[in-house]
């Protein structure tokens, strides 16, 4: 549909009305395509040390065993470790 449209030379108004879909529906396949053309941003980690080494159930850091913070400003943290898949789909589902 994308590639028939980009073809097409015509505007998004008079594509919809020939093919018989809504201007959305174009719009919303030129948006999918959009995000998989673009390439993956990469994604740094940065270990932070807790302070001299001590671990949080002693009351210095935080209680969480992982903390995530995006570039969207999303927080995610963790009292445990979580395996990659889990943790891919967990960020996933928070739109990160």
């Amino acid at each position: 549909m994308v590639a028939r449209y980009h073809s097409s030379q015509l505007t998004q108004r008079a594509f919809c009305a020939q093919a018989g879909i809504p201007i959305s529906t174009l719009q919303w396949w030129l948006v999918q395509a959009r995000r998989e053309a673009a390439p993956a941003l990469p994604v740094t980690f940065t270990e932070v040390p807790r302070p001299g080494g001590a671990p949080s159930h002693h009351g210095v850091g935080p209680p969480w065993a992982i903390e995530i913070v995006t570039r969207t400003g999303v927080t995610v943290r963790l009292h445990e470790p979580l395996a990659p898949g889990p943790l891919r789909l967990l960020l996933h589902r928070a739109g990160c």
